[in-house]
């Protein structure tokens, strides 16, 4: 889901998403133009029995009934379709009409399966469908009609081969006569979705990939040094006021205790450590007397205590 909502922002994104479709656009429209025009023209024949039927009197004076072709088809007829169409599609044929093996025109001929128009009832009748497939019209056209007169051929050579009556050959017929060569269109058209499609893909990839390269790059000031947390302060860093650092600059870390003016004790004879707090304030020196009674004059001196306090201006001031 993240992965289609980070495609989703890249094709909003102004300069990926329009550049990447416009790019699409002209790849598409260059290979539409490209791609070269195949034509097709097809044809469709059956076979037919002659109206006087298959067999010949053996008395002239007694002629056999006349038939309406149409109501004689038989699996005998489609027998002679299936020969025709497995003597057609062999490679000296195929040469005899101008068409090459691995060339550009394709021909196919066969009981009609692969033209819908005739799937339905292909199996019923003795159809053979012709479709060439090239690039010129002319070609197309003229190779349709060298493929029809090269059915009739074979058809009457192999019955007069069979010695046939004259008068009983099977003849063939046009139900749908050659068609004119129509550009086909489908294969630039699925060719140009093609490529628009890989443009897009590559080209979301591509910032897919440099974006999440950005997002997971290293940002300014990321391994910097930072301060170590009070807790964890070295010995080296709570020293006195002023300590330098490596560059020469006080150091600016210190311990709460030390900033809150805290470990200042009584000493005898002297004045406590100085602590440095915030504003590096001056220390002042408070002096307690206890008074006694005069015997114990001599011992005042041991009775002075000095506390020694942080104290701002204002304190030193009263």
């Amino acid at each position: 889901m993240d992965f289609w909502k980070t495609v989703f922002g890249l094709v909003r994104r102004r300069a990926i998403g329009p550049p990447v479709g416009a790019l699409a656009l002209v790849v598409a429209a260059l290979v539409f133009l490209l791609m070269p025009t195949y034509y097709v023209s097809t044809a469709s024949m059956v076979l037919t029995t002659p109206a006087t039927g298959g067999t010949l009197s053996a008395d002239p004076t007694k002629p056999i009934g006349l038939t309406n072709p149409l109501l004689q088809f038989s699996d005998g007829l489609r027998v002679t379709a299936g020969i025709l169409i497995l003597s057609m599609n062999t490679t000296d044929v195929m040469a005899e009409l101008g068409v090459e093996k691995s060339g550009i025109t394709k021909v196919t001929i066969n009981d009609g399966r692969t033209n819908p128009d005739l799937l339905g009832i292909s199996t019923n009748g003795p159809f053979v469908y012709v479709e060439v497939e090239g690039r010129s019209a002319e070609t197309v056209r003229d190779v349709v009609a060298r493929a029809k007169e090269r059915i009739r051929g074979e058809l009457t050579g192999r019955q007069q081969a069979l010695r046939a009556p004259r008068s009983t050959f099977i003849t063939i017929v046009d139900v749908v006569p050659s068609s004119i060569p129509e550009a086909k269109m489908s294969g630039k058209l699925m060719a140009a979705g093609g490529a628009f499609l890989l443009v897009v893909l590559v080209g979301l990839g591509v910032a897919y990939v440099v974006t999440g390269r950005r997002a997971g790059g290293e940002r300014p000031g990321e391994h910097a040094g930072h301060a170590e947390p009070y807790g964890h302060a070295d010995a080296g860093d709570l020293g006195g006021p002023g300590d330098p650092d490596d560059s020469g600059k006080p150091d600016d870390t210190v311990a709460p205790a030390r900033a809150r003016g805290e470990g200042s004790g009584a000493t005898g004879g002297g004045s406590a450590p100085s602590a440095e707090g915030p504003f590096h304030d001056d220390q002042a020196e408070l002096v307690v007397v206890l008074e006694g009674d005069e015997e114990d004059a001599g011992d005042r001196a041991a009775d002075t205590i000095v506390f020694t306090r942080s104290g701002g201006p204002e304190d030193r001031a009263e």
